[in-house]
């Protein structure tokens, strides 16, 4: 670091009066990882001291409860997107408490880069070095470099406690006309290994050592979760039997986040095809199977999930030997329609609850916000095969799949097939009455399958072409 940006080093406190009362701030990590830490709760603390700070926030995703809870303490207005992982800010945005607004990723980055949804104060990037020519992230990229362009001002958070990961991003900004070159490979490049920042915004470093345990949004996967994934697992092995261009080289894999896409690494040798991970985040289960059958991963950020926080000592010490293979890269690329389309794009999303003509709800219980089971749905609008995998029914045993649901996050139109630990369900092609048959069939938990049918049969009666009763 260059002696003129050493004396950016202040107190996290300093950094905080940064942000002014009523101002936005932009916070990158995601996936329970590479967010920040001490400049988030010198945020809580100066509210403590000043009263609230009325904060319009904006994230890059899910991040950790300590971080969500200096959050609320601090103060919000407004929250986009929203990708909480701690009750205190799911009490808040049920009750009203500020206002937030979902957003596809990739579309998300997009506006913000461009100040279409607001100007950010102060965006927060944690990073594992600073260059003299640029930042070396962290083990996640997501809507930083959006964050950054987007700023007046802008605060790196460098994480001490990790090694300097130079080598493993790729910076790179789609705009129109001039699109995404061509990759070559999954893990082909196109920008920058840095990420490139105007001096003049670099208005404060903050030195954290603080550690991560992961996402502690999901639990342990259990043994629903690995019957859901050995579906997928033979589902897409008969798919690669029968079908030549998924055991091509263009064929890429999401497998989604959370429990189920953890559990389906153990199957990543036996699905019948080569394995290319192009994925808005990338377990780490996933990148431990590099070299075996997984070819390559392209994803924005590499996370874990509990019981696997093991891994990342391996992963921190051997990073420099994935360097090759492992390409950490922004949203807009990782997201974009235009990339997705070039690939035989396979995607696995996780839902709350699926209705029986295929609509997923992905964030909402009843009419409450709740967000962070899973899934992309920019990776479901633009994939070649789209497989929504849930447990039939939750651990109190209410059933997953309904008549309708609460909220639709990804329509039939993008849902290709549904997969539960009682089986799977293929819709290319059905109509909806087909669809409903099909899922009640194969995906319904017995003790619900009647039940559905029933309704299915009194909406039948009503009429229409997705008969509702």
């Amino acid at each position: 670091m260059a002696a003129s940006l050493r004396n950016k080093i202040v107190d996290p406190e300093d950094a905080a009066r940064l942000v002014p009362r009523g101002g936005a701030v932009a916070f990158a990590g995601m996936g329970g990882t590479a967010y920040s830490k001490a400049f988030v709760k010198a945020l809580k603390d100066r509210a403590e001291r000043e009263g609230p700070l009325d904060l319009a926030v904006y994230s890059a995703g899910t991040t950790g409860p300590e971080h969500e809870e200096s959050l609320a303490a601090a103060g919000i207005r407004r929250r986009i997107p929203y990708g909480a992982s701690s009750p205190a800010t799911k009490r808040l945005v049920n009750e009203g408490g500020f206002e937030a607004c979902d957003m596809s990723l990739y579309k998300y980055s997009r506006l913000l880069r461009l100040g279409v949804i607001g100007v950010v104060d102060v965006a927060v990037v944690e990073a594992t070095a600073v260059f003299d020519d640029g930042l070396v992230l962290s083990n996640s990229v997501d809507a930083a470099p959006a964050m950054v362009e987007a700023a007046e001002k802008v605060v790196v958070e460098v994480h001490t406690a990790k090694p300097v990961l130079h080598g493993l991003h790729d910076i790179f900004y789609p705009e129109p006309g001039r699109g995404v070159p061509p990759l070559e490979s999954v893990a082909g490049r196109l920008g920058s290994r840095l990420l490139k920042i105007p001096w003049s915004k670099l208005a404060a470093i903050v030195l954290s050592r603080e550690g991560e345990v992961g996402s502690r949004h999901y639990r342990p996967p259990d043994s629903m979760d690995a019957r859901v994934a050995e579906n997928i697992a033979e589902f897409l092995r008969g798919e690669a039997q029968r079908d030549p261009r998924i055991r091509g080289r263009l064929s890429t894999l999401q497998p989604g986040a959370g429990l189920v896409a953890t559990v389906l690494a153990d199957y990543s040798g036996d699905l019948g095809f080569r394995v290319r991970i192009w994925g808005e985040v990338a377990p780490i289960q996933w990148v431990a199977r590099l070299g075996e059958n997984v070819e390559a991963v392209s994803a924005s950020v590499v996370y874990s999930v509990s019981g696997d926080e093991g891994l990342w000592s391996w992963f921190f010490s051997d990073y420099g030997e994935l360097s090759g293979r492992l390409v950490l890269r922004p949203y807009e690329v990782t997201n974009s329609p235009e990339v997705l389309t070039r690939f035989y794009h396979m995607v696995v999303q996780q839902a709350i609850e699926v209705d029986i003509y295929g609509h997923a709800n992905v964030s909402h219980i009843d009419s409450r916000l709740y967000a962070g089971v899973g899934g992309s749905v920019d990776h479901a609008w633009s994939s070649y095969l789209t497989i929504l995998a849930l447990p039939s029914i939750t651990s109190k045993g209410i059933p997953r799949i309904v008549p309708l649901t609460a909220h639709v996050d990804s329509t039939e139109h993008d849902v290709d097939v549904i997969v539960t630990e009682q089986g799977w369900a293929d819709l290319r092609g059905l109509s909806p009455r087909e669809r409903a048959e099909s899922i009640i069939d194969c995906c319904a938990h017995p003790s619900y399958a009647d039940g559905l049918r029933r309704y299915l049969e009194k909406a039948g009666r009503e009429g229409g072409h997705q008969p509702t009763a």
